[in-house]
């Protein structure tokens, strides 16, 4: 079941409201012989994420269904870019399983027992899913409140996600059309991002090329590591603070692109590779399949100093 998006939280006494994860949708099935984790596009994830296979042992069922969001946590937050690099290390062969721990936050039971909870209301189920699930230090039921505006406003506070408003009295409604009964307020996300270099054009600086300091560590440890390339910016900046970074790149500027995977030449264009030893406040909407930033902008301080070099 997909939430509606809408910039206005909704009000009233039909809603209770969750935190909106920033991380991957999940469901859980449990058969009484073999646990199956799958995703949104249904690929089974069970063989990645081992360690969830605590949990028929958390369940208090013979069988079960569990919708949820899987989370990893960057810096105390919940991150969907280090749930990826988990996600994309596994798959590769890695070993990111020991640097980089999920967490799955249960937000409903749709089966129990062989019998099906779809027509039952979101408050019926949300009884069945406590009585039923026992809390563990990787599997939490997300908590539901009822003041959605003060919930938004810890959200914010936090530089969360966002918060899903869940009519009570709804059925749970699968498939490719998003209800209205569940109603989803996502706010602008912030991020220090390292600045590693300029995109010119016609030797004129047109916007940074930024990155995350979560690259691997230096190995002697006299190389610099490289880091996780998350897009380019100009929005934000002024003409003038673009020559000044321009200024401190030329500076700074390095032979090798410091990125794990750069960004590719553009017609056009040229690129000044710098080292990345300075940081920016960026917010953005969400992430990208790529891991990219989706429509960032370099955030304003009442003092403007960290839009200079």
């Amino acid at each position: 079941m997909e939430p509606r998006a809408s910039r206005t939280l909704p009000k009233g006494a039909p809603y209770a409201y969750q935190v909106k994860w920033d991380g991957m949708r999940l469901l859980a099935s449990w058969d009484g012989n073999r646990l199956q984790l799958v995703g949104k596009s249904l690929r089974d994830k069970t063989a990645t994420y081992p360690e969830l296979a605590i949990l028929p042992e958390l369940v208090k069922a013979h069988s079960f269904l569990l919708d949820g969001e899987l989370i990893s946590l960057q810096k105390g937050r919940p991150s969907f870019f280090t749930l990826m690099r988990r996600e994309n290390s596994l798959a590769n062969g890695g070993t990111a399983l020991p640097r980089i721990p999920v967490y799955y936050m249960v937000f409903d039971l749709l089966q129990r027992e062989g019998i099906w909870l779809l027509d039952r209301p979101w408050a019926a189920r949300q009884e069945l899913l406590q009585n039923s699930l026992q809390q563990h230090d990787l599997v939490h039921r997300t908590q539901s409140y009822a003041d959605g505006e003060n919930l938004l406003e810890a959200v914010a506070e936090r530089g969360m996600e966002g918060v899903v408003a869940k009519n009570k009295d709804s059925f749970y409604i699968p498939g490719p059309r998003k209800s209205s009964y569940w109603i989803k307020t996502k706010l602008l996300q912030n991020i220090e991002a390292l600045v590693g270099g300029i995109y010119l054009k016609e030797k004129k600086p047109v916007s940074l090329l930024l990155g995350l300091d979560e690259g691997p560590p230096a190995d002697p440890p006299n190389i610099p590591p490289k880091i996780p390339y998350i897009g380019s910016v100009s929005s934000g900046l002024s003409e003038t603070e673009l020559d000044s970074w321009f200024q401190w790149a030329k500076k700074n500027e390095i032979k090798e692109a410091p990125f794990l995977n750069a960004p590719p030449a553009q017609t056009g264009r040229s690129i000044v590779w710098a080292k990345p030893n300075r940081h920016l406040k960026v917010s953005f909407s969400e992430w990208t399949p790529g891991l990219k930033l989706r429509s960032p902008r370099i955030s304003h301080l009442s003092s403007g100093k960290e839009l200079l070099p």
